[in-house]
């Protein structure tokens, strides 16, 4: 070949085998460095993150370090529907490597009302989509903050795992509030099993000691707010949801500094003072048919109104022995303990005084109930009632006697029960369209 013929192909092999090329990539380099490419790097990352979660994403910036590590600052998760906002997060890494995910969060913010919404979406998108559950992850989170209308609780030590099985996958989430004076994290477990014939999920709450504030809750599950501000929780608590069915198993865990005046509040009879309650055993299945409770209640330096006092006589047989200067007070009854243990079986109650069983009190008769002044005034009978019975004692007087049984409790989804007292007698005010003449208003006679 001749000489010059080789230095043209030469040529044309360094321009486009080296020129070229090179010349496209330092092109393609300028090209991300521009803002255009960035803001649609970064628009494609918020659909992409919006799609799979079902939520709506909105970040700030981010910054691609490795192919296979990204960081977000900014973060902003808002519902979709009503675009209120449900977290806050200042940074997030995100990290694949050896086929396991790795996501840290710096001070993120949750807004607790928006907790129920979203634990629905994410568990229809995400823990029921294997496909979205194949790779395990593994989350860890600083000074995370949940605000609620009742205020904020900080919790340190937050670790997350999702780890996927053979027909299951199952999420634990590790944390300790900040003003804990334990070490032992709360554990909280979320198990999608999906190896029987209806996938079921199932939640396990395991404080380990650690009081968890139930204000901190109030707004995903509004009956935590009627136990009070500085109400707590303590213990084990297993919740199982499938398909038309659910089951919930709170044996072993404990109620403290529960404001009864809260609980009653919107109740005709009256009751304060700051209770505990604990369940040795608490089963309840629906669907069953089945509820085995047994645990007790401790009140301690509140008032009893007198209407729930005879309420207790008649439809639970207390015996009741007011001090004289009790008989003729006309007030709310005061205590200084009131101690009941209560034992359910299905359609059966037995409730029994405990007031003896508290310290200081060794010396009460077994069946105490009540006390003032270290001398009881209610005393419990070891008569065993229907369950539904013990409704008397907290129903208002307007309340209506209700044939229940198993065959007619469906209809309580349709017939609605009244919500104040039903007038009985003919209203005084009459239609005027047949009026001819006359007085229209007179004196009653």
């Amino acid at each position: 070949m001749h000489e010059r013929i080789q230095r043209t192909i030469a040529r044309l092999l360094f321009v486009f085998c080296c020129a070229v090329p090179t010349c496209f990539t330092c092109l393609c380099i300028l090209v991300t460095w521009t803002p255009w490419y960035h803001h649609r790097a970064l628009q494609n990352l918020e659909a992409e993150f919006s799609l799979t979660t079902g939520l709506s994403i909105e970040i700030e910036d981010f910054e691609k370090i490795t192919p296979s590590s990204l960081c977000l600052l900014g973060v902003t998760i808002r519902e979709p529907e009503t675009t209120h906002e449900i977290a806050r997060i200042r940074k997030v890494e995100h990290v694949t490597e050896g086929g396991e995910v790795t996501i840290l969060l710096q001070q993120p913010e949750i807004q607790a009302a928006e907790l129920k919404g979203i634990w629905q979406l994410l568990h229809q998108r995400f823990l029921c989509r294997p496909d979205l559950t194949a790779m395990p992850v593994r989350a860890s989170a600083n000074d995370l903050t949940l605000h609620s209308r009742t205020g904020a609780v900080t919790l340190k030590d937050v670790d997350a795992w999702v780890v996927p099985q053979k027909d299951a996958v199952e999420a634990t989430l590790a944390c300790l509030p900040a003003n804990s004076i334990y070490d032992t994290p709360i554990n909280i477990m979320v198990r999608r099993d999906r190896s029987g014939k209806n996938p079921a999920t199932r939640w396990s709450l395991d404080t380990r000691g650690t009081a968890l504030p139930c204000s901190a809750i109030s707004d995903f599950l509004p009956e935590m707010a009627q136990l009070g501000v500085n109400a707590e929780f303590a213990g084990t608590m297993t919740w199982q949801i499938e398909k038309n069915h659910w089951w919930i198993d709170l044996g072993g865990s404990r109620f403290t500094d529960v404001a009864l005046d809260r609980i009653f509040e919107r109740n005709s009879h009256r009751l304060s003072g700051t209770a505990t309650f604990e369940f040795d055993r608490c089963r309840i299945d629906p669907h069953s048919k089945r509820s085995d409770i047994s645990g007790s209640i401790v009140a301690k330096n509140g008032q009893m109104g007198r209407s729930l006092l005879l309420a207790a006589n008649q439809n639970c047989g207390f015996e009741i022995r007011l001090q004289d200067r009790l008989v003729d007070h006309h007030g709310d009854i005061p205590f200084d303990l009131l101690g009941v243990g209560f034992n359910v079986n299905n359609a059966q109650i037995n409730l029994t005084g405990t007031c003896r069983n508290e310290v200081g009190y060794e010396g009460l008769p077994a069946n105490a109930a009540l006390c003032l002044d270290g001398f009881p005034i209610v005393f419990s009978t070891p008569q065993t009632l229907d369950s539904l019975s013990v409704l008397n004692v907290v129903a208002p007087n307007y309340s209506v006697a209700v044939p229940m049984s198993d065959q007619t409790d469906w209809l309580m989804n349709f017939l609605i029960p009244p919500s104040r007292p039903m007038p009985t007698n003919e209203p005084r005010i009459r239609s005027a369209d047949n009026w001819r003449g006359g007085p229209t208003i007179s004196q009653p006679r």
